[in-house]
């Protein structure tokens, strides 16, 4: 996987398929909203959007949206030749850990050349100290033509549509933002954000709720991924062309059907170490059932992963039902934003117990935050609700097998305090031991629960 905009830190039968999966899982509080209002269409020509609530938004120039919250009751258009940055943190001022949360209510529009750069995580640029943003589009996403779209931990209500764009393959422009090297001054408007200087163009969703499909499709870039998001229609992934052979890394949950198809480099696990697409449809060419690639795929003087299916049915797993207990070992400092959300970070131990996973997670503070045990990044808004991402490290058994494997659960938890979401079995490949072929996702609920422990309905299979 490559390594993006910042370093990173380490934390890391269909028809239930579809009525399990993202209601969706990330949630924004309105009510949180700064009190600033805006009528008519506010058109940002460059620097800050301010925090408040707009009717309608077109970005014409270089913008950001760096603190607050950014409330938008219709339409936000990035116009062809712009950009917007949402992901850069700014919020707080004096220790700035997210940007702003975003909320579009209506749809958003990207176009030919512009980039949009929306919803922050530890996996792009809100990694020290960690936050979450948790943005939000309630309709469509759609760019064409557009230089880049790069998405993290973002609910979108309606599909998400990527045609052509990308700002081309050529190894000079992929390769010449490298570190060391001097930048192309052509890569507009991409080179002209400060934040993207020596960040090679590309485009990206991970982590992500899509409430219909997800289409990407004659895209020529540098990279392009699809990593561990939820996508409740079909997934199209068809004609894209990227110069980094690292590329095409697409691994997600999908109620639909997944077709991969033309695609330069074809579609692999790459360097991610993910675990294979769960897919409640049909899946076919480059994602197919049948089709086996290494995981990870080989790289200049390392050797081949071992052998994994790209994809596999949700109608092959089998339904299990488990408990997850946690104690919280330590807490980083809490952080409250301007618009009084507070963002909290926990580390746990855990234990996994029930028909399906069993295990444990411990969590050692001599190593990385995240690395071990349970770590949990959340948003608590002022009205009580929250929304959160755990990353739990576990050593678990399975099936007779045991093996580390990774689980990423995406949540919220009500203001009456029940809490309820989805999780993925996110880790694959060689160095799992026994679970390194393993597949899987679930749902937790916390209604009827004592404190600290969540009902698990677990879908799992050893490919």
């Amino acid at each position: 996987m490559k390594t993006r905009m910042t370093a990173r830190i380490v934390i890391g039968a269909s028809a239930a398929l579809l009525g399990l999966m993202i209601a969706p899982v990330f949630t924004a509080s309105a009510a949180s909203a700064a009190p600033a209002g805006h009528r008519g269409t506010y058109n940002c020509t460059g620097g800050d959007v301010p925090p408040g609530t707009y009717q309608s938004m077109i970005i014409t120039g270089v913008c950001y949206m760096p603190a607050g919250n950014v409330v938008i009751k219709r339409d936000l258009t990035i116009a062809p030749g712009a950009l917007l940055d949402a992901v850069t943190p700014g919020d707080p001022a004096g220790k700035p850990v997210v940007p702003a949360t975003v909320v579009v209510r209506g749809g958003v529009f990207v176009g030919r050349g512009a980039v949009l750069l929306f919803g922050c995580s530890p996996n792009i640029s809100c990694s020290s100290p960690p936050g979450i943003s948790f943005d939000r589009i309630g309709g469509r996403l759609t760019a064409i033509g557009a230089q880049a779209v790069v998405v993290h931990s973002a609910a979108i209500g309606g599909s998400a549509t990527l045609l052509g764009g990308g700002g081309g393959a050529a190894a000079a422009t992929c390769n010449a933002q490298a570190p060391g090297k001097p930048i192309i001054a052509d890569l507009k408007p991409w080179s002209e954000d400060p934040n993207l200087d020596q960040t090679p163009v590309y485009s990206d969703f991970e982590d992500s709720s899509i409430g219909g499909s997800l289409t990407i499709a004659g895209l020529t870039s540098c990279w392009l991924g699809s990593l561990r998001d939820q996508v409740r229609g079909n997934a199209s992934f068809i004609g894209n062309t990227m110069g980094d052979p690292d590329a095409m890394e697409v691994h997600n949950l999908v109620g639909g059907n997944l077709t991969c198809r033309d695609n330069t480099p074809a579609v692999q696990f790459g360097d991610s170490g993910a675990a294979p697409s769960i897919v409640g449809g049909r899946a076919s060419g480059q994602c197919g059932f049948q089709v086996i690639v290494p995981n990870p795929a080989p790289a200049p003087g390392q050797p081949a992963g071992i052998q994994m299916h790209i994809a596999v049915s949700a109608r092959s797993l089998k339904t299990y039902y488990g408990t997850h207990t946690m104690r919280n070992v330590t807490s980083l400092p809490p952080v409250k934003t301007e618009a009084g959300d507070m963002i909290l970070a926990d580390l746990n131990d855990f234990a996994i117990t029930g028909t399906g996973l069993t295990g444990s997670g411990t969590f050692d503070p001599s190593k990385p935050p995240g690395s071990t045990g349970e770590a949990v990044l959340a948003t608590v808004y002022p009205d009580g609700s929250a929304s959160f991402t755990a990353f739990d490290t576990c050593n678990c058994r399975f099936g007779g097998k045991t093996g580390m494997i990774m689980i990423r659960a995406y949540g919220r938890t009500s203001r009456d305090g029940v809490t309820t979401g989805t999780f993925l079995v996110v880790s694959g490949g060689s160095g799992h031991g026994g679970l390194s072929t393993l597949a899987g996702w679930g749902t937790f609920s916390s209604d009827g629960r004592p404190a600290g422990t969540l009902r698990l309905v677990e879908h799992l299979r050893i490919t």
